[in-house]
């Protein structure tokens, strides 16, 4: 930037004009930091024509900016051409924006000199000039400049009265461009007849991309005509791209394949000169010997016979090392075909183990079915026992019913006696020794009694306990072993993942012992129920018989129907928090089922799309010849139709040409 600002003062003194103050403002802005490419924008200022003048003359030597932008500054023509002028031989610079500068006649030639040298600028925005007027020659001049330019990308040229006689010649110059991807027309007036130029244009220019043409009175047929072409040629590049992309890859795969051709044969070549260095080391040794020979051949006849019989060794091993790079070859080809045959074995081992997964997977889930069975056999069963539970609940309700009962009769003979001792006493007071007598032997006989009838109920009562702790611990013997059964079935599970091709014989001989000991607990259980329901009866019966005996003993009734309650709640806690455990592990099981029914169907991707790569393998080749030879067609035909187009416009125009000079001669006549 430095640099750019000594040039700028040289320029201005050597040339005896004075520096602007906004220019240096716009540059001290820019500059920053050296030796990087920046934006020069001088749009909406009045520069003169003496400062134009230097700035072309700075351009050429410029290497910092590479975009310009130079829009309403309503420079004249010389100006114009001064600053075009620089532009010519820069190198830098590969945007240009020149917009409502009102360029035309020399201005326009001075763009066309820059078209024709400047190989580094891509992107030109002329919006809002004149470029186009009528009856102005720079306009042809322009477009035969684009027509020879090979660096311009996009151009941009709306609103500069280009009519339909501008626009044919812009198309004609554009069907010899090859480089031109983006063309703004709008707001011209481009007409019908340029329509059809710029039609012609989209269907023979394969590198023009995006062409718009909004607000030139052109009707919608050929607009539609336009933009169809325009998408073709968009396919027609992604096509050639493609394409191209294929080749390069076809490319590099020959390149490689003849690179390693190369190295064979380089490998086989130095060991060829290694043997043939070794030769003529013989040789030479050979000769120095036969010199040495030469004066007594009679004496060492022998050893020239040993020498020749070498020479023939030798060439024997000159005969088996070309045996031997044949047979190497040979070998390459038949390692070759062994690496395809291998490939093959390789998916075929690959499929056989996936349907072995397959069936593995099958009988997992048969497994897994089965043991929700026995699951549910066991809970019907609990459900079952929680049933005689309930009905035992409901005897001892009876029993205590009939407790009630039989206190309430107790209490009305009590107070029945009480009323006969009281008249006994009345009457008897003379007996009274003798009956409290007997009442006091009645009285221990009682206590002996009642103290008989606690001990037996105590005993029952224990024995009861006794039965229910049982049952409790039978029933969290089978919660543990159903646990522990899930388990371990959990474990199996992770096992026949991790070692599938190993273990599976030994995981169905332990599954058919499960199953076995599963039978077996089955009817063990079964055989205990059944001795439970008939422990169950005897003591019902026994119930039965002592039911006048209990009638003492209501409080400890009360106290143990307390403790029957507390364990019934502790027991549906327990039966809810294992509910809740089997449902979890349920869960778990119905998730291990999900992930296996993914595994499944990731393996069924995953042979898809080994066979739609194997296809696509197959048939790319196919696919690209029949491509090109589509493409082949396509162009054939796009040919003729444009021959044909050409003619059907030559004979409008012939028409056209011929109404108006027939239209002429009536207006003259």
């Amino acid at each position: 930037m430095d640099q750019f600002k000594k040039l700028y003062h040289e320029y201005c003194k050597t040339y005896h004009v004075e520096p602007n103050e906004l220019l240096l403002g716009e540059i001290q802005k820019v500059s920053g930091e050296d030796n990087k490419t920046k934006g020069l924008n001088l749009s909406s200022f009045n520069i003169p024509e003496g400062q134009c003048s230097i700035l072309g003359k700075i351009l050429t030597h410029d290497f910092i900016f590479t975009s310009i932008h130079l829009n309403d500054c309503n420079l004249s023509t010389d100006a114009l051409q001064a600053l075009l002028h620089g532009l010519v031989t820069n190198t830098t610079c590969k945007t240009l924006e020149l917009k409502g500068n009102g360029i035309q006649g020399a201005g326009t030639e001075a763009l066309a000199k820059v078209l024709r040298r400047n190989q580094t600028l891509r992107n030109l925005r002329l919006e809002w000039n004149q470029i186009g007027a009528m009856n102005s020659p720079a306009f042809s001049v322009f477009c035969d400049a684009l027509a020879d330019n090979k660096s311009v990308i996009e151009l941009d040229l709306r609103n500069n009265d280009i009519n339909h006689v501008g626009a044919s010649e812009l198309a004609t110059a554009l069907k010899r461009n090859t480089t031109l991807r983006a063309l703004d027309l709008r707001w011209n007036n481009v007409g019908l007849i340029g329509g059809r130029a710029l039609l012609a244009l989209c269907q023979t220019n394969a590198t023009l991309e995006d062409l718009q043409l909004i607000g030139n009175n052109i009707p919608d047929d050929i607009m539609q005509s336009i933009a169809n072409a325009i998408t073709k040629n968009s396919e027609q590049r992604q096509m050639h791209f493609a394409h191209s992309q294929n080749t390069a890859v076809l490319s590099r795969q020959l390149q490689h394949v003849h690179q390693e051709k190369d190295r064979q044969i380089s490998t086989t070549l130095t060991r060829m000169s290694l043997q043939e260095q070794a030769m003529v080391k013989a040789n030479k040794s050979l000769t120095e010997k036969l010199t040495k020979l030469q004066e007594a051949l009679d004496e060492r006849k022998l050893a020239f016979l040993a020498l020749s019989t070498r020479n023939t060794s030798l060439e024997n091993d000159l005969v088996e090392a070309k045996r031997q790079y044949d047979d190497v070859q040979n070998d390459m080809k038949r390692m070759e075909i062994d690496k395809e045959e291998l490939i093959q074995k390789i998916r075929r081992e690959c499929k056989h183990e996936k349907d072995e997964l397959i069936d593995i997977q099958e009988k997992l889930q048969r497994d897994l079915n089965e043991s929700a069975e026995i699951q549910r056999r066991l809970n019907e069963k609990l459900h079952d026992l929680e049933r005689k539970n309930e009905t035992l609940q409901s005897t001892v309700r009876d029993l205590q019913e009939n407790i009630t009962i039989s206190d309430r009769t107790h209490q009305i003979k009590l107070t029945s006696a009480d009323e006969e001792i009281q008249r006994l006493k009345l009457k008897h007071k003379e007996d009274l020794k003798d009956q409290e007598l007997i009442a006091s032997r009645d009285v221990q006989r009682l206590k002996e009694a009642h103290a008989s009838a606690e001990q037996t109920l105590k005993d029952q009562v224990t024995k009861l306990e006794n039965i229910r702790t049982s049952l409790e611990r039978e029933i969290n013997s089978l919660k543990s072993s159903v646990s522990t059964q899930k388990l371990a079935h959990d474990e199996v599970l992770q096992q026949e993942k991790l070692r599938i091709r190993n273990e599976e014989e030994k995981k169905q001989q332990e599954i058919e012992d499960r199953l076995r000991s599963l039978a077996n607990t089955k009817e063990e259980l079964e055989s205990r129920y059944n001795q439970q329901l008939i422990a169950n009866r005897e003591l019902q019966q026994k119930i039965n018989f002592q039911a006048v005996e209990i009638e003492t003993f209501k409080r400890q009734i009360d106290s143990i129907q307390s403790t029957i309650l507390g364990k019934d709640n502790e027991i549906a806690e327990v039966r809810e928090k294992m509910k809740t455990e089997h449902e979890k592990k349920l869960r778990s099981i119905q998730k291990d089922i999900d992930m296996n029914d993914e595994f499944k169907d990731r393996i069924k991707q995953l042979e898809n799309d080994l066979k739609d790569q194997r296809f696509t393998d197959r048939h790319t080749i196919r696919e690209l010849e029949s491509r090109v030879t589509e493409l082949q067609t396509a162009l054939n035909q796009r040919d003729q139709e444009t021959t044909r187009l050409r003619r059907e416009e030559e004979q409008r125009l012939h028409f056209l040409r011929s109404a108006i000079i027939d239209y002429i001669g009536t207006g003259a006549s």
